[in-house]
C-alpha cells in the first residue's frame, strides 16, 4: 500500500511562506502522532517544542520513548531541526534524550548535545521570497509507520531539507528519528537492540557513486551506521556486527541527488517521488507487475 501524500508547496509571491507552512505541518503530524501512539502503545512519541512555540524561531523537538530498555529504564531519543528566523540559521541535530537540557537555547527548543548534526546551513530569509515545493508523506501501516515532511527553497541541491523523519526500524521494530538539514546532510539516531547502545548515523548506505550511473532505485534503504574509530593493536579486537537499521517499504533511495520532488517510475510500474538531496524517495503507487 503506497504512502498518503500531501502536497503543501506554496507560490513564490506569498513573502516568506515557511512558518505558514511549518504550522500547517504541525495539524498533520499531530494527527498522525496520535495514531501512530495509539498503534505502539509501548514506545510513544510526542512533540516537546513545536513551530508555535518558539517565537523568532521555526521547527520542531520530537521524543521517542522506546520500548527498549536501557539500565532498566526506556530508551529515549530526540531529534531537533530548528530555523533562527532572524539569522537564517538552521540547527539539526539527533541523539539520546540523556543529552538534552531544556532551557532558552533555539528560542525554547532547548540544547541537545553527543548525537550528530550540524549548524552550517540556512534557509533564504526576506526579501527574496521564493516558491516554496513541500511535501508531507506518511504511512499507518502497521510495522511500516512513517512520517516524513520534506520541503526545497530551489530546484537545486541547496536549501532543501527532510525536516522530519520518523519511521519504525522494520529490523528491530522500534521507532527511529532522521533528518537532512538544508544542503542534505543527515543525522539519524535508532537503538541498536542486539549490542543494546544508541547508533548514529549520518548516510544512508549505497553500494554505488551517489550521482553516477547506473541509476539505482534501492530498497530497503538502510542507515549507514557509525561506528567507533579503528585503532591497530595486537592482537586485533574482535570483530563487532551491527543490525541494520531498515526504512519501512514505502522508502527507498535513488542515487541522483540534484533535485527534489523529481518523478521515478521504474519498468515494475510502482511511481515514486524524490524527497530532495538525502536521496530520499517515497512511493507514490504501488508495482502493477
Amino acid at each position: 500500500m503506497a504512502a498518503t501524500i500531501t502536497d503543501l508547496s506554496r507560490r513564490g509571491d506569498q513573502g516568506f511562506a515557511l512558518p505558514g507552512l511549518f504550522g500547517e505541518v504541525e495539524g498533520h503530524l499531530s494527527t498522525w502522532i496520535t495514531a501512530a501512539n495509539g498503534q505502539n502503545p509501548t514506545q510513544l512519541l510526542s512533540v516537546m517544542t513545536g513551530p508555535a512555540g518558539s517565537p523568532g524561531f521555526c521547527g520542531w523537538t520530537i521524543k521517542a520513548r522506546l520500548a527498549a530498555l536501557s539500565g532498566g529504564q526506556p530508551v529515549e531519543l530526540i531529534s531537533q531541526w530548528v530555523a533562527n528566523l532572524s539569522t537564517g540559521a538552521v540547527t539539526t541535530h539527533a541523539g539520546l534524550a540523556s543529552g538534552f537540557s531544556p532551557g532558552t537555547a533555539l528560542g525554547g527548543h532547548g540544547n541537545l548535545t553527543g548525537g550528530v548534526g550540524t549548524t552550517s546551513s540556512l534557509i533564504t530569509l526576506p526579501p527574496q521570497p521564493l516558491p516554496l515545493g513541500a511535501v508531507v508523506a506518511s504511512s499507518l501501516a502497521a510495522g511500516q509507520e512513517f512520517f516524513c515532511f520534506a520541503f526545497s527553497q530551489h530546484s537545486f541541491s541547496n536549501r532543501q531539507a527532510v525536516a522530519l523523519l520518523i519511521a519504525k526500524d522494520v529490523v528491530s521494530a522500534q521507532w527511529h528519528l532522521s533528518l537532512t538539514d538544508m544542503a542534505g546532510v543527515i543525522a539519524t539516531v535508532a537503538w541498536n537492540l542486539a549490542r543494546p547502545q544508541v547508533l548514529l548515523s549520518t548516510a544512508f548506505r549505497a553500494d554505488f557513486f551517489s550521482s553516477g550511473f547506473p541509476l539505482m532505485l534501492v530498497r530497503p534503504a538502510q542507515w549507514v551506521p557509525l561506528t567507533p574509530t579503528i585503532v591497530f593493536t595486537t592482537p586485533l579486537p574482535p570483530v563487532q556486527w551491527w543490525d541494520p537499521v531498515a526504512l519501512p517499504a514505502d522508502l527507498a533511495l535513488y542515487n541522483r541527488t540534484f533535485t527534489s520532488l523529481g518523478y521515478i517510475k521504474p519498468a515494475d510500474g510502482s511511481e515514486w517521488l524524490q524527497l530532495g538531496p538525502s536521496r530520499l524517495v517515497v512511493r507514490l503507487k504501488d508495482p502493477t507487475i
